[in-house]
Order: structure tokens, then C-alpha cells, then sequence
């Protein structure tokens, strides 16, 4: 059987006649006509023998279609009959699910013509002209949301930088604490070097400088992408690392036991704010295929920065304003550009199947395009193109 003989079997009823609906409302398409083209401007010269025919785009597609309402979809076809009747009165444009054509925005040209019968047990045919509606747009201006999170990194960047110089005590303190942030430093790091091959040295290696220990942080940090090969993937190493455990802290008893510990504390902050920063950015330029993946990564990206902000330092005092400020801002700047993009894509919704069908005919039914069966397949782990399961909630998008 061909693929289009399968998607309208699909679509059919006892067989034979094919499904569709009106904001909703189900019906049974006995019958249809459309009208697809171009727009066009005829214009003829004097002296000439040819005219000339502007194309002004394409046409608004029109739809006639006979469709009828009876007891094989409500037992009181009158019950469905007046729903109908309800979304076709109902202002403003309204989806239509065509079975040959698939799902639409459409106006109702006119209005609708009913006539009723009894003699076959109950039935209301309609006659409906639809034409496909789009939206009144007005020229708008946008912000640029995604280069507002690049430009608060930088700037989160370099007040983390600044902190880390500030607290990292190396020379201040005894050559036994020295040995003891050393053997700290590569636990700390031990999870990313699994990731970037070299961190942990290229960061020991400016153990004396601690700007320089910054920028080898933020430079093995943005490595992960590279070594990720794509945004999506690279976000879930950079959570792995945010979360991997740390050596506990020397108590600090003494200046300097103090010191070494907020030296600790310097390093774990500086990785894991560098990380945030970084996960920032790559949701930034990350594309999403639907709102909740993007909201998703917002609650991430928050709850991060939230736990960043209320760290208490060793001795006790919160985090240098200076960095809880450049931490907001990126929070702010995140939150803006997750919720502006996230807002353009289709959500996730569930869908039962009444009854096992092809994925071809599913995607046909849902999205009107038989083309998006793979996605369909891929989001619900199906094990058979053949034999998507009914009776079980599916995940699938609102467009």
C-alpha cells in the first residue's frame, strides 16, 4: 500500500469515509474542492500584442467542502450538529483539520449552509468555505536577547576573574598549606581534566599568578563545547561538572588555616561560576526545539545562579558585591532570552491514540504533515514505523 493511500485509511471511517474537524469539532468529509494559485495583475499596452502579468504571490488557498455530522460520532447527532454550529459562529480565525490537506488557520468565507435528515437515522451535512487566514503583522522591533547574555558574560567573566585574584592566598601561606591547596586544586579539577585533557595542568601550572589561573579555567571551561561538538550536548557535561563533589574545606582555626580555605573556596567558586557563565552562554546560542526544553534550561540556569549568589565564604561573610551583581545581571539577561525565544516555539503536549497506526498516518493526523513521522518517532522511543502504540500518552508538539 502506498504511503497516501495509508494516511487516508488512517483518516477514515469504517473504512471509507475520511475524518477532519473545525476547532475541534469532529465531522466526516464526504466531499471537497479547493483553490490554490497565484495572484496576478493583468496589464496590456497600446501597440502591443502581448500583455504583461504581474505576479503579486501566492493566493490565499479556499476550501468548499460538504462535511456531515451523525450518530457514528455523537449517539444525539444534535449534540455535535450544534457544537459545530457553535465554532463556526465563534469570532476570529479558527483551525481546521483537513484530511487531505492537514491542519490550517482559516476564516469561514460565508456562512455555513445545514440541512438535516432524518431518514438515515440522523444527520446534519454542512456546506463550509473556508480560505486560509494569516496574522495582521505591523513592523516591530526586537531585542537582540541572545547578545545581551553574551555581553553580561563578559562582564561576570571578569569580576569572577577579580575575586579569585583577591582571595587566592598560594604565596601567603606556609609551604605545607602550599602543598595542601596543590593536592587540592587536582581533586577539585579531576572531573573536568576527564572532560578537557591538560586542564588541571595548564590551571597548576599558574598556581603563583591567580589571574592567570582564571583565564586557564575559562579557557578549559570553554573547551567543553569544542570537545562536546554541539550546544545541547556540551549543556549536559557542563552540569555534570557544576555538581561533582570537592574536597571539604581546612576548618579555619587560624589566619592561616583561614587563608588556605578561603584559597579552597576561591577555586571551587571561581570552576563553578566559570561553568554557570559558560552554560549561559551556550544556551544563549543553543536552538531549542520546543518551549519546554528552553524553559527547562532556564530553571537550570536559576537555580545555578541562586546557589551561586547565597554562597557564604569561609569566614562567614557573603560573596564580593561585585560578583552577586555580574551574577544577577546574567540571571536577568538568561531569564529574558530563554522566555523571548522560548515563547516563539510549539509546547509539548500528551496524545493518546485510540488505536495503533503507522507513524506516517500519525504525523498526518497531528501536524498535517506526514514528513514529521521520524520526530514523532524519535521524541517517544517507537520501535516500529509501523506501529505506533495507542493507549498510552505520547509526546508530541502543539505545531
Amino acid at each position: 500500500m502506498e504511503a497516501w493511500e495509508k494516511t487516508l485509511q488512517g483518516q477514515s471511517v469504517d473504512g471509507r469515509m475520511l475524518r477532519g474537524s473545525f476547532r475541534g469539532v469532529p465531522f466526516v468529509v464526504p466531499e471537497s474542492r479547493g483553490t490554490f494559485g497565484r495572484r496576478t495583475q493583468l496589464h496590456e499596452y497600446p501597440e502591443r500584442d502581448r500583455p504583461w502579468v504581474e505576479d503579486l504571490g501566492k493566493a490565499a488557498r479556499k476550501f468548499t467542502v460538504q462535511v456531515f455530522i451523525d450518530r457514528t460520532l455523537d449517539a444525539d447527532y444534535t449534540n455535535a450538529r450544534d457544537a459545530l454550529i457553535a465554532a463556526l459562529e465563534a469570532p476570529g480565525p479558527g483551525t481546521l483539520i483537513h484530511p487531505w490537506y492537514g491542519t490550517m488557520r482559516v476564516s469561514l468565507v460565508e456562512p455555513g449552509e445545514v440541512e438535516e435528515s432524518t431518514r438515515s437515522g440522523g444527520r446534519a451535512t454542512f456546506n463550509l468555505t473556508f480560505i486560509e487566514s494569516g496574522e495582521l503583522r505591523f513592523p516591530t522591533s526586537a531585542a537582540a536577547t541572545a547578545q545581551v547574555v553574551q555581553q553580561a558574560t563578559e562582564v561576570a567573566t571578569a569580576a569572577v576573574a577579580d575575586d579569585m585574584v583577591a582571595r587566592w592566598a598560594y604565596d601567603a601561606v606556609p609551604a605545607s598549606h602550599q602543598v595542601r591547596l596543590a593536592d587540592d586544586l587536582y581533586a577539585t579539577l579531576s572531573a573536568l581534566e576527564l572532560e578537557v585533557a591538560g586542564a588541571v595542568d595548564a590551571v597548576a601550572a599558574a598556581i603563583r599568578t591567580p589571574a592567570e589561573m582564571a583565564g586557564a579555567l575559562v579557557d578549559s571551561a570553554r573547551a567543553v563545547i569544542a570537545a562536546a561538538g554541539e550546544p545541547l550536548r556540551a549543556a549536559g557535561i557542563y552540569a555534570v561538572l557544576f555538581n561533582a563533589s570537592a574536597p571539604a574545606l581546612v576548618t579555619p582555626t587560624s589566619a592561616n588555616r583561614l587563608l588556605t580555605a578561603q584559597s579552597q573556596d576561591a577555586l571551587r567558586q571561581t570552576l563553578r561560576r566559570t561553568l554557570f557563565i559558560e552554560l549561559a552562554s551556550t544556551s544563549a546560542s543553543a536552538t531549542w526545539a520546543t518551549r519546554d526544553d528552553a524553559l527547562g534550561q532556564l530553571d537550570t540556569l536559576a537555580g545555578w545562579a541562586d546557589a551561586l549568589m547565597e554562597h557564604t565564604q569561609p569566614d562567614g561573610t557573603p560573596i564580593d558585591d561585585t560578583v552577586y551583581q555580574a551574577l544577577s545581571a546574567l540571571r536577568v539577561a538568561i531569564s529574558q532570552d530563554l522566555r523571548t525565544r522560548g515563547a516563539r516555539l510549539p509546547e509539548l503536549r500528551e496524545h493518546t491514540l485510540s488505536a495503533t497506526l503507522p507513524a506516517l498516518v500519525v504525523a498526518h493526523a497531528l501536524y498535517g504533515d506526514a514528513t514529521r513521522a521520524d520526530e514523532l518517532i524519535a521524541r517517544n522511543g517507537v520501535r516500529h514505523p509501523g506501529a505506533v502504540p495507542g493507549g498510552i500518552p505520547l509526546e508530541v508538539l502543539s505545531e
